[in-house]
């Protein structure tokens, strides 16, 4: 039994699992700190407005947007993902746990801006080594195995660091998550194997990045597929990570959790991640990344409904574990989509354009949300619950583009998967 479930992961088992323990570890941080308790940290411990941490958190998404798919294209024409994911994993590390170690509102922001962005930056090249450890038989399974995992590292997470939090408050999060990151990711830089020749390093990469850009964009028409699904993208992702950004926020504002309760509120959500990601892999490797995804999108749907109307603790609680199927749902099939839909030798600059039109969605969506707030300061709650329904609309655009992209078939059929994204080398 042992072994047919390490041959279901394909030719490197251990590669797979060192790839996907990644999962695991950057979501202790997107767990304790972008849900759970910088937002808090913020808006309670120092009493700011919720627009405040909305600018810093939107400003970091921005700085990744601008970078993103220049990144992306450089690590295609260096010919390797990892040394970029261990810098920008450093400079992650370093940023948060330094807020810990100060503890002031400016620096607090600053540095969580810097720590987000090579959080976000870093899922690029993560995202892209996707292909390098698996094949398109079994990517939704290794797809669905990172996302289970890294909602399992966050319950862990949670759980770890919540005895610092008792003792010292919510400043007391940051460096054990710093620490934890940086432990779990290290298997990642040590087992993962990319295979093929490197290109020999020179900063003339980063402008050769911005003209490949350049280039695909102005030959949108024959890459039409794949740049609509990333503008479907663009809207759906912008609805879905406003809702983790603030999910904390809004059960405590609105339906007056307390500290214990959001803990239990997101564990359960974090064990309902997990399994939404293995059942959503199997379901992608049997129906397809898209017919998934469409799926996922119609249940975000009701999810957005159901938070706008309810007012009962208990029926949160209910949502946030379909919230969780949602989460790791989402991330299991679409980033598997993109690989039915980008050329081989383009992964990274497509999966930089791939983590553009989420990070672009993540400058815009809090930023809406936060003015929402702000313009309908009076009417105090409901604030709150209109702005989820603007979620909604968002949430519907994206879902309308995806209709019109068509899906490629898995294989060497399939003209995104014509050939192992490892076989990706630098032009």
């Amino acid at each position: 039994m042992k072994l047919r479930w390490l041959a279901a992961l394909g030719p490197d088992p251990r590669g797979v699992l060192s790839w996907a323990l990644y999962d695991f570890a950057n979501t202790i941080f997107s767990m304790n700190i972008v849900t759970l308790y910088f937002a808090l940290w913020v808006t309670v411990d120092h009493s700011a407005p919720d627009l405040l941490y909305s600018v810093a958190f939107s400003g970091s998404m921005l700085a990744t947007a601008v970078t993103a798919p220049m990144l992306g294209a450089v690590s295609d024409r260096y010919g390797r993902r990892i040394p970029f994911l261990l810098s920008f994993t450093l400079l992650c590390v370093v940023a948060v746990a330094s807020i810990g170690v100060f503890d002031g509102l400016a620096l607090g922001l600053l540095a969580f801006a810097v720590g987000n962005f090579g959080y976000q930056s870093g899922l690029i090249f993560y995202d892209a080594l996707i292909g390098t450890v698996s094949t398109p038989d079994i990517r939704g399974r290794v797809s669905g195995l990172g996302v289970a995992l890294g909602y399992v590292g966050a319950i862990l997470g949670i759980l770890m660091v919540k005895p610092f939090v008792d003792a010292g408050g919510r400043s007391a999060a940051f460096v054990p998550t710093a620490v934890l990151f940086l432990v779990f990711a290290i298997p990642c830089f040590l087992w993962v194997r990319e295979q093929g020749p490197t290109g020999r390093w020179r900063f003339g990469y980063l402008r050769e990045g911005y003209q490949q850009l350049f280039t695909t964009l102005r030959n949108a028409r024959k890459h039409g597929p794949v740049l609509r699904f990333i503008l479907a993208r663009f809207f759906y992702v912008d609805a879905i990570n406003t809702v983790i950004a603030f999910m904390g926020v809004y059960a405590v504002k609105v339906l007056g959790f307390a500290d214990g309760q959001l803990q239990q509120l997101l564990i359960l959500s974090t064990v309902f991640a997990a399994v939404g990601s293995f059942a959503y892999g199997a379901l992608v490797d049997r129906i397809g990344p898209k017919r998934t995804l469409g799926l996922v999108l119609v249940q975000w749907a009701l999810v957005l409904l159901a938070v706008a109307a309810t007012s009962a603790q208990a029926a949160f609680y209910a949502i946030g574990a379909v919230i969780g199927v949602g989460l790791g749902a989402t991330w299991t099939a679409d980033r598997v989509f993109l690989t039915r839909l980008a050329p081989p030798e383009q992964a990274g600059e497509f999966f930089g354009l791939y983590g553009l039109a989420g990070r672009f969605a993540s400058v815009v969506g809090p930023m809406v949300w936060g003015l929402t707030l702000w313009t309908l300061g009076d009417f105090g709650t409901l604030a709150y619950r209109i702005g989820v329904l603007v979620l909604l609309g968002q949430l519907l655009v994206g879902a309308f583009i995806l209709i019109g992209v068509r899906q490629q078939p898995a294989g060497p059929a399939g003209a995104g998967a014509a050939g192992e994204l490892e076989a990706v080398r630098p032009s």
